[in-house]
This record gives structure tokens, sequence and C-alpha cells, in this order.
């Protein structure tokens, strides 16, 4: 009898550990998921939040823009569009805003003309900001290969044969860039060579001229290679008193 009330003491309490043990257990995974549905509430929230205050950036840009378009017919660093918008603190974190003026590049689509040729020209100009930024002229004619129509490799340049001997492989695109992150395709190019152009360059459809208005020093001095560098010192300092009102004003 002894022994057989110590089995039942002994079995008693295994059953009351393990009920501890399952009791643990759950409560912990409750926790646990409790925790993660309170984080899923926060990055809700948070999504929420961002997406207010950047909708509220987007409308200021609009009515700034709206207004300019209202009060002059050419761009410049003087307008109420080219002043940046101090920080504001905001819950988590701060948040500033400012608007830029693409047309202050120069974009590299300009090296197509309308027959989906390479505009000697404008490649020549390409040539002088790789070298103004210390970078390879050869990319000019690689990246011409890549944005011209035809598939025959410029000297310097690649085509198909080139892109597919790659892993993974793929073909030259033979058409106008996208955007400015299309240049990590196009051999030469990597992140570091980007990074150096993307303040000067920018990808949009079609031509366009370059607004000498906002344009900065040293792209002024690709577009303008018979200017000094104090020359074109002098030529900034002129525009931010009296901005060009057109091109044939800057002639």
């Amino acid at each position: 009898m002894i022994a057989s009330h110590s089995t039942q003491r002994g079995a008693a309490l295994i059953m009351a550990l393990l009920v501890v043990a399952l009791a643990s257990t759950l409560s912990a995974t409750l926790l646990f998921r409790q925790d993660v549905w309170l984080r899923q509430v926060e990055m809700q929230r948070d999504l929420a939040q961002t997406r207010l205050i950047a909708g509220a950036g987007i409308e200021w840009a609009r009515a700034v823009l709206a207004y300019d378009a209202r009060m002059s017919s050419f761009d410049h660093l003087g307008e109420a569009w080219a002043i940046q918008v101090p920080p504001s603190r905001v819950e988590g974190g701060e948040i500033s805003g400012e608007v830029k003026d693409e047309h202050a590049k120069w974009n590299l689509n300009n090296l197509i003309s309308g027959d989906g040729t390479i505009s000697a020209g404008n490649e020549e100009v390409f040539r002088r900001l790789l070298r103004l930024l210390q970078l390879p002229p050869m990319l000019a004619s690689t990246l011409g290969d890549w944005v011209d129509a035809d598939s025959d490799t410029s000297p310097d340049g690649a085509e198909d044969a080139y892109y597919l001997a790659l892993s993974p492989p793929y073909r030259a695109a033979n058409r106008a860039l996208t955007d400015v992150d299309g240049l990590l395709r196009v051999r030469g190019f990597d992140a570091n060579v980007v990074e150096r152009l993307r303040p000067h360059v920018t990808a949009l459809p079609g031509y366009h001229r370059v607004n000498v208005n906002s344009a900065s020093a040293t792209l002024l001095a690709a577009l303008i290679p018979d200017m000094t560098p104090s020359e074109i010192q002098q030529l900034l300092a002129q525009r931010n008193k009296i901005p060009f009102k057109d091109i044939g004003e800057f002639h």
C-alpha cells in the first residue's frame, strides 16, 4: 500500500508539472501572438501616417507649381518651388520636402536622334561631362549602343554579343532609358559611376534642353566648353540676379 501511495503521488506530481508546462507554453504563445498583432497594428498606423504626410507633400508641390505656372513663363532658382521646406518634427521622426527641376540636368535620351541613331553633338556633350566628373569617356559609346535603334557595335561600345555572354544573359535595350538607374545594366556603369552622374543627368522621354537658370556649374562647363571656370562662375552670379527668360536671351 505504501508503494502504491508513493506511485500515485509521483504520478500526480508529474501531471502537475505537465499542466504547468502546458500553461506556460500556452501563455508564451498567446503573448507572442499578441506582440505580433500589436506590431502589425503599429506598422499599419505608421504606414497610414506616412501616406497622409506624403499626400500632403504632394498637394503642397502641386499648389506651388500651379502658382508658379500662373506667375512665370520660365523657371529659375529664385522662385517659390526652389525653396526647400525646412525639416518639421512628426511622431517618430521629421519630414522635409523640395521640388527639383529635372531640366537642370542633362537628358541622357538626348543621345538619340529622331531616326534612332546617335546624335554626334550630344554624344560629345556627354563625353565632356564624363571627363569633368573624372569618369571614362568611353561610357558615352557604351550608352550610345544601349539606346540606339541598331545592333551595330561602335568602337568602345557593346551590343548583344557582350550582354548575352553575361550571367544572367540579357540583350541590349536599343531604346530610350526610362530612369537613371537603367544605366546599371549598361557596360561600365556600376553603382559608383551612376551615383556620380545622378546629380547631373536625368532620363526624360524625347529631347529636352537644359535649363541654364538651374543647371550646375559642372554641367554648364560640359555644355559650353569655350567658357573658363571663372566665366562659368560669373554666369552663375548673373543668372541669380537676373535669370534668363529664354534660350535666345542666354545666347
